[in-house]
């Protein structure tokens, strides 16, 4: 992914970038012996009050030509957001340098995230190569950094994959094979879903030829203390089942399984960082089909934990196969909070476009810190309604509850309300949005590139590991 070098004479690219922002960190590129008149321009963009990026023509076999980043922003956000305007459009192979570990590990992520390309299904495949100059413990601290950024990558990979190389179980399977320090996983299959009663993802997947299953991670410290529960959807497809999708919505469908992929990459961080806290992950993944004999409109299905959901739309699958994940956990951990992630209608896009997530729910110590990390960082979100109002109208006069509701509007609330009937015991509750920050269809900023971004396992992981 990245080379490390511990000598600036050591690079190979011929492109070197060097991020600065003042006139001592310039002694790093004494080696290039750079003429007076590049020196000289150099010094005058460091007494600008403006950040800027200039471009010098070495001509040097070795060394050709020479990208100044010259950083004047006041925070870490503005930083990322201008760096960001220039890494992506510098050449494929490039050599990083900068003065100090802070600013290597922030050249370092913005190079590798923003720059990123799924490439897997390309027959020919574009190497890239990235090098930076550190010393041996610097070169300690990056690697962990780039730790996370495989697990960044690796969500992105996962979504990007077609539905036909991601099924629930080949997906179960991954999870299997990895290698964890700290977690234990275990893997509920289609027929120990259909023994234990967990019917709501039952009904959602049991028509399509790649049976439902759920895969749960374990990362106990201590038995005696309480666990934080993660609960996510993995929908391999959603054709939006028997009220199938419009044509022009059904190619986005692959990605319907991003929150697990999300999780489960989350996991891998708090693993890799031994954190001394628990947390249990439930990954509720299936595949919604059309089928004569699939779940219908008007049906009512019993969940987990005896209540009823009376069916009003096949295609809001998503809340009923994370209802069950819900009502399984509550049933089978000790657990004190929760929080679910899933973008279960397109309502908070519309309220908050690409670049923003919402949260919701009870837990306010969690709730504001997710909102005081936002302000310094590019993963932002934003808090949205959550009351008894919101989870009076997700009953059912015919059964204890239905899967949606029209007439409220307020939708991305509506099914956070609608989940939280799944806890029994006053639980901390957080339901997380991501919208469509996760697959941002707008435009590249910061760490995210256009499409799969990664959004949430840096956020989160950081928030829950502190």
């Amino acid at each position: 992914m990245i080379h490390y070098l511990l000598r600036a004479q050591d690079i190979s690219s011929g492109n070197i970038v060097c991020f600065v922002e003042n006139e001592e960190e310039l002694s790093q590129l004494e080696f290039l012996k750079l003429s007076d008149p590049i020196l000289k321009d150099i010094k005058k963009s460091l007494k600008s009050k403006d950040s800027s990026s200039r471009e010098y023509f070495l001509g040097g076999r070795k060394y050709q030509t020479l990208y100044m980043l010259v950083g004047k922003e006041k925070s870490l956000e503005k930083t990322m957001l201008f760096l960001w305007k220039y890494l992506p459009k510098f050449p494929e192979n490039i050599s990083l340098l900068a003065s100090n570990l802070e600013k290597k590990t922030i050249l370092m992520e913005l190079s590798l995230l923003s720059r990123y390309h799924f490439q897997k299904y390309l027959s020919t495949k574009k190497e890239k190569k990235t090098e930076i100059v550190c010393s041996i413990e610097e070169k300690k601290a990056l690697l962990k950094c780039e730790e996370k950024i495989k697990n960044i990558y690796l969500a992105r990979d996962l979504w990007e994959t077609p539905a036909h190389d991601m099924t629930p179980d080949i997906f179960a399977s991954l999870v299997k094979k990895t290698k964890f320090k700290n977690i234990k996983v275990k893997i509920l299959t289609y027929k120990d879903i259909q023994k234990k009663g967990l019917w709501l993802i039952e009904a959602v997947g049991k028509w399509s030829e790649n049976k439902p299953c759920v895969v749960i991670l374990e990362h106990i410290s201590n038995k005696k203390d309480p666990i934080t529960w993660i609960v996510w959807k993995w929908v391999t497809f959603d054709t939006g089942g028997n009220q199938i999708k419009p044509w022009d919505y059904m190619y986005d469908m692959k990605w319907d399984m991003w929150w697990a992929a999300v999780t489960f990459a989350l996991m891998k961080e708090i693993d890799r960082h031994n954190v001394d806290k628990n947390f249990v992950a439930c990954l509720m993944l299936a595949e919604n089909v059309v089928s004569w004999n699939a779940y219908k409109p008007s049906d009512i299905i019993t969940w987990y934990t005896g209540k009823t959901v009376e069916i009003i739309h096949t295609d809001a699958e998503g809340r009923l196969v994370m209802a069950d994940g819900i009502a399984y956990l509550w049933k089978n951990y000790k657990t004190k909070s929760i929080i679910s992630i899933a973008t279960l209608t397109g309502a908070c896009m519309v309220a908050l476009g690409y670049r923003y997530a919402g949260i919701m729910g009870t837990n306010e110590e969690l709730i504001n810190t997710m909102l005081e990390y936002s302000k310094e960082h590019t993963e932002k979100y934003i808090r949205l309604p959550f009351d008894d109002y919101l989870v009076e109208k997700t009953k059912s006069k015919i059964a204890d509850f239905n899967n949606l509701e029209r007439s409220v509007h307020a939708w991305a609330s509506m099914w956070a309300a609608f989940l939280s009937n799944f806890l029994e015991n006053n639980e901390e509750y957080t339901h997380i949005d991501i919208a469509w920050a996760y697959i941002n269809e707008w435009e590249a900023y910061g760490k995210m590139p256009k499409w799969m971004t990664g959004f949430w396992v840096e956020s989160l992981s950081e928030i829950l590991i502190k």
